[in-house]
């Protein structure tokens, strides 16, 4: 549920409760991770998802009952018996095949440790809820887990991942409400003023006037990190992907045409930069983009598909499962 912690926490500083649904196990293919969830907030308004539309319908309607009884449940969906048996009779179900189980409960303000951990899930800072799965405690925080025979969910978030974006160009905006859409901490570097706007950027959680160069030196960049250089400024886009690439960023793209991409790539072998095959230039994946939404989309696929380890290309072109189970990202 840490993915939804804004906006439950906009709700539960109210004083009004709110019923959330997570995926707490899922075996087979299904279109999103365990520790997925939709909520229901006061007035029905639902936020959120755990199957695309599969499942949801059903999940509102215990969801209500939950919100008057305060009476966790724990749903099942799948299969009744073997998914490739034609005969075999679905309850409200995941169509690719998978099964799921979801915890329904009710949370208040008054929910200490867990709302606890929704601030600091939505601050950005690492943090874990352990909810127990037995029946009598269903929903209860779990605070020492009384060995194996006790069933518990525990869902972890890591740090908010960080995208540094450089140069304040048109595509930058798109770019930083995309990233923020996605829950990147977005940062935006340029050293013109008249462009780095609050305006402009009103997506950015910071928005930093400065050399770019001397400014990533001051800012945190681990493998969780995308560093996008828009700027096209021979000035330092070169000394900025050599930073971004020595400090082990996760993702490190930068606009240009092919030959720039070449000009840029010689500077960099004179500078002895490392990993130079990990540099994503021309930045983004190709999808024909033209408009700087569509090239800022393009460019965020792209630090999707590095970021989870897939290859980008179309699934029509593929085979095996679509859903991939997630990989622990550092």
């Amino acid at each position: 549920m840490f993915e939804l912690a804004p906006r439950l926490l906009a709700v539960l500083d109210t004083g009004a409760p709110v019923v959330v649904a997570t995926a707490v196990s899922m075996t087979g293919s299904a279109p999103s991770g365990v520790g997925t969830s939709m909520a229901v907030l006061p007035g029905g308004q639902v936020v959120g998802t755990i199957s695309g539309g599969c499942v949801e319908g059903s999940l509102f309607l215990t969801a209500e009952r939950v919100a008057e009884t305060g009476e966790p449940v724990l749903e099942r969906f799948g299969f009744d018996d073997d998914p490739d048996d034609p005969d075999a009779v679905w309850a409200p179900a995941l169509r690719c095949g998978g099964r799921v189980e979801v915890l329904v409960h009710r949370v208040t303000a008054d929910d200490l440790p867990l709302v606890g951990a929704l601030r600091d899930a939505a601050a950005g800072l690492p943090t874990s809820l352990a909810l127990s799965l037995e029946p009598g405690t269903l929903g209860a925080v779990v605070t020492a887990p009384g060995g194996c025979r006790d069933r518990v969910f525990v869902e972890r978030g890591d740090h908010r991942p960080r995208c540094i974006v450089v140069g304040a160009v048109e595509t930058a905006v798109a770019v930083t409400n995309a990233a923020a859409v996605l829950g990147y901490a977005v940062t935006v570097v340029d050293p013109r003023p008249v462009f780095l706007t609050d305006e402009r950027f009103p997506a950015a959680d910071q928005r930093i006037v400065g050399w770019p160069t001397r400014v990533l030196e001051g800012l945190q960049v681990d493998g969780t990190t995308a560093v996008v250089v828009l700027a096209h400024d021979d000035r330092f886009d070169a000394e900025v992907i050599d930073q971004a690439l020595r400090r082990g960023a996760g993702y490190v793209g930068a606009m240009g045409s092919r030959s720039t991409h070449e000009r840029r790539t010689e500077v960099l072998r004179a500078m002895g930069t490392p990993d130079l095959d990990r540099l994503r230039s021309p930045i983004g994946l190709d999808i024909g983009a033209r408009t700087p939404a569509e090239v800022a989309l393009s460019i965020v696929a792209e630090v999707v598909a590095v970021r989870r380890g897939a290859s980008g290309g179309a699934l029509t072109d593929g085979s095996g499962p679509i859903h991939r189970v997630p990989a622990r990202v550092p």
